[in-house]
């Protein structure tokens, strides 16, 4: 498919130009843009990065992807359906990244990920995300990237570390997961330190403003919808 695809979309809003410093981002959905570009959270977090100066942000689909940069700092995933699980492995492999966050170093992003699915139940995709954002996207993402950006050009335990202290921001590496047995249920997840908060809540955002389509597009799997 091509990415002329994106000159198509009537963009609702006027993306930010980025600084000359900003923070190289990818924000990836795990499917086609068609069924990606349909979701109305992915459509909310992608427009929320891009009218930041001090984000550039680029979107990714398993079909198509925007001009990406080199060595980004941030990768993040919207997750969306459970059987997108296989589709995030195959986009870490493309992008030449381990899948597993215990192989990544110094020289590989951050990868975050956000959406229905992992809120619900973020322990069976730990091992693959460096950062979990369990909530809306209103409530965390500007703290998110503040909290980066205060951990920037800093060591790679040393950001998750400072991500940790934002509420609703789960980091799996720092947290013992027990289960009762290698089948059952989870009997306890207990930080690895006393400067790691005991529990991570949800983030829900409570304001008086409707989240609404940032784009519109004929090609998303519900043409020219406008969503609410």
């Amino acid at each position: 498919m091509s990415a002329n695809l994106f000159h198509a979309e009537r963009l609702l809003f006027t993306p930010t130009s980025p600084d000359i410093d900003a923070i190289p981002t990818i924000f990836a959905f795990p499917n086609e843009y068609g069924i990606g570009i349909t979701s109305l959270g992915y459509q909310v977090v992608w427009a929320t990065l891009a009218l930041r100066s001090d984000v550039d942000v680029r979107r990714l689909f398993t079909d198509m992807c925007e001009p990406l940069p080199p060595q980004p700092e941030l990768l993040g995933f919207s997750l969306s359906w459970e059987l997108d699980y296989g589709n995030l492995l195959a986009l870490l492999e493309r992008l030449n990244l381990p899948t597993r966050s215990n192989l990544r170093d110094e020289a590989h992003p951050i990868v975050f990920g956000g959406g229905p699915v992992l809120t619900a139940n973020p322990e069976p995709f730990a091992d693959f995300f460096d950062v979990i954002l369990l909530g809306d996207g209103e409530n965390l993402l500007g703290d998110f990237i503040e909290a980066y950006k205060e951990a920037r050009g800093k060591s790679r335990s040393h950001q998750l570390r400072q991500l940790a202290r934002v509420p609703g921001v789960y980091v799996p590496s720092l947290y013992e997961v027990t289960y009762h047995s290698p089948t059952e249920a989870i009997a306890s997840i207990t930080p690895i330190d006393s400067e790691i908060p005991d529990r991570v809540a949800k983030q829900t955002y409570r304001g008086n403003t409707l989240s609404a389509s940032t784009v519109v597009t004929r090609k998303a799997a519900w043409p020219d919808v406008y969503l609410v």
